[in-house]
Order: C-alpha cells, then sequence, then structure tokens
C-alpha cells in the first residue's frame, strides 16, 4: 500500500512532529555531552600532566644534579601517589634509563622514546604519554616520560553517557507523554467539528459542536454552531418560500388551463358568429360592416396568439426538458421550410454547424422567433437572412443577420420586454412575446442575448447557447 502523508490525521502529525523533535534534543544531548565531557577531561589531563612533569623535573633535576638518587626515588613515588599516573621513567641526555616505576609493564610507544627532546603528548592502548626535559640551573641533565592512565576517565565516561541515556529516555517518554496530552487538548475540538461537519453532509438535521475552551478553534466551533443555526433559519425560510411557490405554480398551472380552455372558447365563439353573420346577411351587409367584421376576426386571432404566448412563455423553466442529440442544421433546414419564406428571399445557413446534445424544443423556439421576425420585418423584396455560428469555448455564438428594416439603439433593451413592439400591431401582426420566449429561454440556460442593429440598416441578433448542460437541476413544481 502506498503511503500518503497527506491521509494522516492532525493529532498523529502533531505527536509525530513532536516525538521527531523530542528525539533529536535527546540524540543530540546522548552525543554530544559525554563527547564534550571527555574533550573537556583530557584538557585538564594535559595540564594535570604537564603540571606533574614541571614538579617532577624540577625534583629530579635537584636530584640528579646533587647526585641523590634518593630525591629521585622520592620524587617517582610522589609522581605514583596518583594512580592513573602508572608509568615513569628518567633518562639522561644520551637515552640512558636512570630510574623508573613500571609495574604494569607498560609498552612505551618508540616515538615517545625516539623524540628529539620536545615536549609531546601521545596516546597508546587508553595511556597518554608526555616527554619533558630534565633541567637544573639551567643545564639540560635528560628526560622525563610519564604514562597517564585513562581507565578512571573511561569509566567515568561511561557512567556519564548511562546517566545520560536514562537522562534522554526520561526525556523521550516525557516528550512523548506530553505531546499526546497537547496533541489531544489541541485537536479536541477538531474532531468535534470534524464529527458535525460528517454528520452534516450525511443530513443530520440539529447538529452542533460542543466546543470547549477559548481559544481559536474553540472560537471556530462557536461561529460554525452560529453559522448553522443561520442556515438553519434559512432552510426553514426557504422551505415556507419553496411551499408558498409550490402552492402559486399550482395557482398558475390552474390559470393556464383557465386560459387554455376557458378563454379560448369565447373567442372560437366570437369568430364563429361573426362568420355566421358574414354569411347570413351576406351581400347585404355594408362595405363597412364586413371590413369592421374582418376586422373582428383578426382581433381575435390576435387575442388567442396573445394566449398562446402566454402559455408558452409562463411554461419556460417550470419542467424538465430532457436533452436530445440535435443536429443544428438539420433544424433550421426544417425552421425555414416551416416558415416559408418569400420566393425573393434568401435564407443562408453557414457552414459548422454543431451536433450538441441540449433541449431540443428550447433552443428550436429561439430560432424559430429569431428568424420569423428577420422574415417579418422586412421591407426589402430581395430579403435576405444569414444565420452563421462560432466557436467561444465553453459555448457557441450563434448569430442570425438580416437586411431589413433594422432597430434604433434606443430600442434595443426595450425589444425583449413581453408584449412590446416597435410597429404597430394593424401593420405587422405580433403579440410581443417572442424576443421575451427567446431572451427567457437563452438565459434560462446561462447563455446571453444581444441585438446589433441601426435604423433601416438590417438587425443582427447575437446569443450565446452552453455546449453541454450544466449539472444544475431546474426547479419546477407540477
Amino acid at each position: 500500500m502506498k503511503f500518503n502523508a497527506l491521509s494522516i490525521s492532525i493529532r498523529t502529525k502533531f505527536v509525530i512532529a513532536q516525538v521527531i523533535l523530542v528525539s533529536a534534543v535527546a540524540i543530540f544531548i546522548y552525543s554530544y555531552y559525554p563527547a564534550q565531557q571527555r574533550k573537556l577531561a583530557i584538557e585538564a589531563i594535559d595540564g594535570k600532566i604537564r603540571s606533574i612533569s614541571n614538579m617532577f623535573s624540577i625534583g629530579v633535576g635537584i636530584g640528579m644534579g646533587e647526585t641523590d638518587f634518593v630525591a629521585i626515588d622520592e620524587a617517582i613515588n610522589w609522581a605514583h601517589s596518583d594512580s592513573s599516573v602508572v608509568y615513569i621513567s628518567v633518562m639522561s641526555n644520551s637515552n640512558q634509563l636512570i630510574a623508573s616505576l613500571d609495574p604494569g609493564r607498560v609498552s612505551v610507544p618508540q616515538e615517545v622514546l625516539a623524540s628529539d627532546g620536545g615536549d609531546r603528548l601521545i596516546e597508546k592502548d587508553r595511556i597518554i604519554f608526555s616527554r619533558s626535559k630534565i633541567t637544573y640551573q639551567q643545564q639540560p641533565f635528560g628526560f622525563l616520560v610519564i604514562g597517564y592512565s585513562l581507565k578512571n576517565l573511561d569509566g567515568a565516561i561511561s557512567h556519564l553517557k548511562l546517566t545520560t541515556f536514562y537522562f534522554c529516555l526520561a526525556l523521550f517518554v516525557s516528550g512523548l507523554v506530553i505531546s499526546i496530552v497537547l496533541a489531544n487538548m489541541i485537536t479536541r475540538n477538531i474532531l468535534k467539528l470534524d464529527s458535525a461537519v460528517k454528520a452534516i453532509s450525511e443530513g443530520k438535521d440539529q447538529t452542533r459542536v460542543d466546543v470547549s475552551g477559548n481559544d481559536e478553534i474553540s472560537k471556530l466551533g462557536k461561529a460554525f454552531n452560529q453559522m448553522i443555526d443561520n442556515l438553519e433559519t434559512s432552510r426553514m425560510a426557504l422551505i415556507n418560500y419553496s411551499n408558498q411557490l409550490k402552492k402559486q405554480n399550482e395557482e398558475l398551472n390552474q390559470f393556464s388551463y383557465v386560459v387554455s380552455h376557458d378563454l379560448k372558447a369565447p373567442l372560437r365563439a366570437i369568430f364563429k358568429l361573426s362568420e355566421w353573420i358574414d354569411e347570413d346577411l351576406g351581400t347585404t351587409l355594408a362595405p363597412d360592416t364586413k371590413k369592421n367584421l374582418a376586422l373582428l376576426r383578426g382581433r381575435v386571432f390576435r387575442m388567442e396568439g396573445l394566449i398562446n404566448g402566454l402559455l408558452e412563455y409562463s411554461k419556460i423553466g417550470r419542467h424538465d426538458i430532457i436533452p436530445e442529440n440535435t443536429d443544428t442544421a438539420q433544424m433550421l433546414k426544417e425552421i425555414v421550410d416551416l416558415l416559408n419564406p418569400p420566393a425573393t428571399f434568401s435564407v443562408r445557413i453557414g457552414n459548422g454547424m454543431p451536433i450538441l446534445r441540449t433541449r431540443k424544443i428550447s433552443l428550436h423556439q429561439v430560432f424559430i422567433n429569431l428568424i420569423s421576425n428577420a422574415i417579418k420585418y422586412n421591407d426589402k423584396k430581395d430579403g435576405l437572412v444569414e444565420i452563421d455560428v462560432r466557436d467561444a469555448g465553453n459555448c457557441y455564438e450563434f448569430s442570425i443577420a438580416d437586411n431589413g428594416i433594422g432597430i434604433d439603439g434606443q430600442y434595443h433593451e426595450k425589444i425583449f420586454t413581453i408584449f412590446q413592439t416597435l410597429e404597430a400591431r394593424d401593420k405587422v401582426e405580433s403579440t410581443g412575446i417572442g424576443l421575451s420566449i427567446v431572451k427567457k429561454n437563452i438565459e434560462e440556460l446561462g447563455g446571453t442575448i444581444r441585438v446589433e442593429s441601426k435604423a433601416g440598416a438590417g438587425a443582427r441578433f447575437l446569443f450565446t447557447w452552453p455546449k453541454e448542460l450544466s449539472n444544475r437541476k431546474n426547479i419546477h413544481y407540477n
């Protein structure tokens, strides 16, 4: 199994970090302190050996100068009173042994015996050897060699190492215990906060963090509880709002039913009555009356168109529409055939029209309204409508351009408002809902629409449409 440091809990990381720190300190103390003490002890021994050598040289020098060998023996015995002094030898200038003390048969390094007379400290077999000159009244009489054993020092250092080891072990154990205690103190509230977050993610209600103390984590826990309280309040408000919205949508559905049935039926009756009157009276009708009856039937058609437009507008976003694979080039050809523009009109569909999975009926509504407007509001005999597309990253940008009457800049926003028309309805039959349906369909999927136009210079509508539907679900009520 591959180790992943990121998966370790904060508590474990804290304990590991503290253990590593305490271990590093303990190892440093164990390795540094005895070594440093031994170094200091060696320096002290060096000074002691030189002091003994100086004092011994004076005594031996006096004895050799006065030919008093008893004095030499006394000096040797005095130096041997230190149990660490395990070897003493007195040699003449010609390296002849005059007196010696060697109870342990110490092996003296050859480089000490063969020295040119200068002071030297040489360590061999845990013994430090020192060679110094013996002078009397500024006259050299020979050499003194002292061997100082490090046995006592090594024993003391070994005892010191053992003591240091126990101290470091105690330091490590206490550091481990303190680290665990501190980790528990620090992470207790974090673990509570983590448990609360998991409970909330699992959908458990009334979840709170039982924090204690007044540190930063405790304050965070209290802020978390406050946030949950606020969210709970917002959730209840949202539930109430959703219930109200559901009720309103039920009323809207009922209203749609009334509009589609109870209002359309009288309109159809009015239309039929006007036809019957026209047929019954026939040629006896005055021309003005006949014209008014035709105008009445036109108003009935307009009213039915308004009702149908309102119904389509109210349905946008209220029902989930299953995405379908949509060939936009094929869709545009079918729309053009359905609209059946005049023979003098040219409708050009650009290359590269995409195939995408989307709400086909919504895209169809957008195209049919924009293309029908481009045909309807065109005062040219040789009308032209051009449909193009470009890749805009995560969406496509479609454009529908025409050479019609155009739109003055001051009306570029107004035309998308429901029931707004720029031409008189008696001149061009329109409900004023088409562009509102277009805008709502586009914005429902996160797209945008804008118009580029000047009065008398045609119009160009550009809208973006997502390549893929987002994962969000539409809020709908049936």
